[in-house]
This record gives C-alpha cells, structure tokens and sequence, in this order.
C-alpha cells in the first residue's frame, strides 16, 4: 500500500517543535519519533516493529529517570556511574530508531542522496525531528504546488 505523503504526514512548526524538544528535555523527541511511527505503519508497508518502538521508549524512561535520580544524587558518583550501562543502550536504540525513521521518510519522499528532500543522516543526527519536520514541510508545500 503505496501512499503520497500528503495522506502519510502533516504539517507542523518547526519552531513548536524546537521549543518542545528543548523545554521537554528531548521527551517531546521521543513523541514525535512515535508519532511519525505510527503514520509510517498506518498508511504504509514500510513497518517499525511496535516491540521495538516500545522497548526504545521503555529504555528511554528508565534512562531518563535515572539521570534525574543521579542528578539529585550529585554527590555521590557511583550512582551516575551504575547508569551509564542504560544510557548507553537506550542511545542504541534512540539512533537506531531515528535512522529507522529517516530511511524509511526518505522513502516515502522517493529522496535520493542530493535532492533537496533528501534527509541528510549528518544534519538528521545532529537535529532529529526537527530536520525530519522541516523537511516533511518542505515535501508537503512541493506536493500542494
């Protein structure tokens, strides 16, 4: 099941979605990358395993939470030392996934390396969604002309 990407994405801030990144403390990455997820497994072929996607978001969780348990446990170092394992492995996943996300848009887009809908893996790893976005922008404004 082949769809444009008019009927897969919609249009969203760019602005909104910077601001949300940073005041959610990358929370609102972990959102969004669900969300484009979800339109990518309802409107296409082109599946991310719902076990993946959950395990990634557990991961992020517990990883999250232990950074915030280790911040408020400053003083002792072993502590932030013990979760570093988790921050580790949930990073693996966390990139794993926005390449999953990536590749799969691209595809979407029909985007090959140096067209401008192309997501470049540099810019998208430094910027994540907020690359994603703008560049789902950018394909939906071609596609309405």
């Amino acid at each position: 099941m082949k769809k444009g990407l008019t009927e897969i994405f919609e249009v969203d801030s760019v602005i909104k979605t910077t601001a949300l990144c940073i005041l959610t403390i990358g929370s609102y990455l972990i959102y969004k990358l669900y969300h484009f997820s979800s339109q990518i497994n309802q409107h296409t072929g082109l599946r991310i395993s719902k076990l993946f996607i959950y395990t990634a978001i557990f991961l992020f969780i517990i990883s999250f939470v232990s950074l915030i348990y280790s911040l408020i446990n400053f003083h002792d170092p072993t502590i932030l030392r013990s979760s570093i394992g988790i921050h580790v492995i949930s990073s693996v996943f966390d990139v794993t996934w926005i390449i999953m996300v990536r590749n799969r848009i691209n595809l979407i887009m029909a985007s090959n390396r140096g067209d401008k809908l192309w997501l470049n893996p540099f810019i998208t790893s430094i910027f994540h969604v907020i690359y994603m976005q703008h560049k789902i922008n950018q394909g939906l404004a071609k596609s309405a002309i």
